[in-house]
């Protein structure tokens, strides 16, 4: 599977047709594949990202006269046949003329796009860089959410595509930070950009409940690490374990600040089940 960029502009030579075909010639990329994943540069008013999808399938004829008119080296057409578009509420703006635009580029660590090869005509793009737009794009709520299908059904099948995984996963996300009002659990932060939903049985292991919000908590990145090491655990009471090895005082200001009631209601919704799993965990490897 690659990523590629797909670029939207003023152009009356293909016909495309947004969100289910993009047309383009053999002088751009003839590596695009079914499967391959892309996202959508606007360049009509502001240069910005404003969707992502798959190519479900590709299909090519031979340039028409008119087609190869202006230059005889449009020989082939292709079009990439479109599939699980979704379209971000608003577009992210990797303009260097405004202030969002700007603010955007130092997100995604973009100091020119010519030196990523962006300026083709369909740029290939690496799979940092795509999880990293949709990172941000997630972080200011911008993908939109849908109803599931199954509620019962909390499993993410490993032979899901990353499209329709991202977009479960933020549904399971926005669920867990707002019983805590996006507040880490452990210590209380609201920092915007650094508190995530965390799980408690781990994703890896656990594709039965990847998606249960009941088997998430809303934690800061610290927090959240110190989660998956076994450093700390919390039990349905709102008590924090701490490891005894923790001696630094960072750590401890992290793990002290927030008292045990105020923890517990913000588990609220939380199964205990896998709270005392997390707590079992922790203890195993304690005792090691």
């Amino acid at each position: 599977m690659a990523y590629w960029i797909f670029k939207t502009a003023k152009q009356e030579r293909y016909s495309d047709l947004a969100g289910e075909k993009y047309v383009y010639d053999n002088r751009h990329s003839v590596r695009v594949a079914n499967g391959d994943v892309f996202l959508y540069l606007d360049k009509r008013s502001d240069y910005a990202f404003s969707g992502t999808g798959i190519v479900k399938r590709l299909s090519q004829r031979k340039a028409s006269p008119q087609e190869s008119q202006k230059t005889q080296k449009v020989r082939t057409i292709f079009t990439a046949h479109l599939s699980d578009v979704i379209w971000f509420k608003v577009p992210i703006s990797i303009s260097p003329n405004t202030k969002v635009g700007r603010r955007n580029r130092a997100m995604l660590g973009i100091v020119d796009v010519n030196l990523l090869g962006w300026s083709q005509s369909v740029p290939s793009l690496s799979e940092a860089m795509y999880d990293a737009v949709l990172d941000l794009a997630e972080v200011d709520k911008l993908i939109p959410l849908t109803a599931k299908d199954d509620a019962e059904d909390f499993s993410v099948p490993d032979s899901w595509g990353k499209i329709k995984k991202r977009r479960v996963m933020t549904r399971f996300s926005y669920a867990v930070m707002r019983r805590s009002d996006s507040a880490c659990v452990v210590c209380g932060t609201r920092q915007f950009g650094v508190v995530d939903a965390a799980h408690l049985s781990p994703y890896a292991s656990d594709q039965q409940n990847r998606a249960n919000p009941a088997n998430g908590v809303c934690l800061c990145t610290f927090c959240h690490r110190a989660l998956d090491r076994r450093i700390i655990a919390i039990y349905p009471s709102g008590q924090l374990l701490v490891c005894r090895s923790v001696t630094d005082p960072i750590a401890k200001q992290h793990f002290t600040t927030l008292d045990a009631e105020t923890r517990k209601v913000w588990l609220t919704g939380v199964n205990p089940e896998f709270l005392e799993l997390s707590v079992q965990w922790f203890k195993e490897g304690a005792s090691k």
